[in-house]
């Protein structure tokens, strides 16, 4: 199973970074768990020092979890992590997180680099178990309201397919066949690619609705081609009925929609002969 798609938020992801060295902070000021075990000289060292050593700690806990967290926001989004590559993710950048700790400890305290180790990985897994699970439960907790609202959605779009009994319906699946979204073709404004998903842009009842669903442009082809939708971009089909006008820019042609809300579509050079010529007609 893939992780849901909210994991690769950057707005959670930089909340994350932020409230873990946080957390780790306050935890250790107020609870003052031990790094060091039983041993009285190292223990009265870091009550010495901590005023010190915490600030360094977590802001080496912050900058691992930033870089960690940016490489799987822009790099990884394409990939899709799986549950079980996510949770190794996690632990992994934890680990890692705990290395440059034990490594700045060991030099400050003049301790052995693998002394120290056992009991700072001990001590940091303790420390994260909170903010971890945590974060878990509210990204899987938004990830089932998403899906519970998408089901409503197809629910109500299929009870008024019904209703109308509308001709030239559409049915949009996902990478796997499964049929997520009937829509009327007239209904139907746009197509935009976003990397492993494709957003699909229709007026309900004079409601904009973008539902996103699991495919690429690819894959649409033919169902958009028998539906009346004109690819004008590497990452955009149109519908030409919803085109008010074709205009030109510095920047290029573009579409402009005649549903207020809705962005101008780009057109890019290979399709611009084959679109106004369907244009026109």
């Amino acid at each position: 199973m893939r992780i849901p798609e909210q994991y690769y938020s950057v707005k959670s992801n930089i909340l994350f970074c932020i409230a873990v060295p946080l957390f780790m902070m306050l935890f250790m000021v107020i609870y003052q768990p031990r790094f060091f075990g039983n041993e009285p000289i190292l223990r009265a060292e870091w009550e010495e020092n901590d005023g010190f050593c915490l600030p360094i700690v977590c802001a080496i806990t912050l900058g691992v979890l930033t870089l960690s967290r940016a490489i799987l926001c822009y790099a990884l989004v394409r990939h899709n992590l799986s549950r079980r590559e996510w949770i190794l993710w996690q632990a992994t950048e934890w680990v890692v997180a705990c290395l440059f700790a034990d490594l700045f400890l060991s030099l400050f305290f003049h301790m052995g680099y693998f002394t120290l180790l056992p009991r700072i990985l001990l001590t940091g897994f303790g420390l994260v178990v909170i903010p971890y699970v945590i974060y878990w439960l509210a990204i899987e907790y938004t990830d089932r309201d998403n899906r519970l609202r998408q089901a409503e959605e197809l629910i109500q779009d299929l009870r008024k397919g019904v209703e109308r009994n509308e001709t030239g319906m559409v049915r949009f699946a996902d990478d796997k066949g499964n049929v997520k979204l009937v829509v009327g073709a007239e209904r139907v404004i746009s197509l935009e690619s976003a990397g492993n998903y494709v957003t699909i842009l229709y007026d309900d009842d004079g409601k904009l609705v973008r539902y996103s669903l699991r495919n690429t442009l690819k894959a649409m082809e033919t169902l958009a081609g028998s539906s009346g939708l004109v690819r004008c971009h590497r990452s955009f089909f149109v519908n030409l009925s919803h085109v008010r006008t074709l205009r030109r820019t510095p920047q290029g042609l573009y579409a402009e929609i005649g549903h207020p809300g809705v962005d101008d579509i780009p057109v890019s050079k290979s399709y611009t002969s084959d679109l106004l010529h369907l244009f026109g007609n």
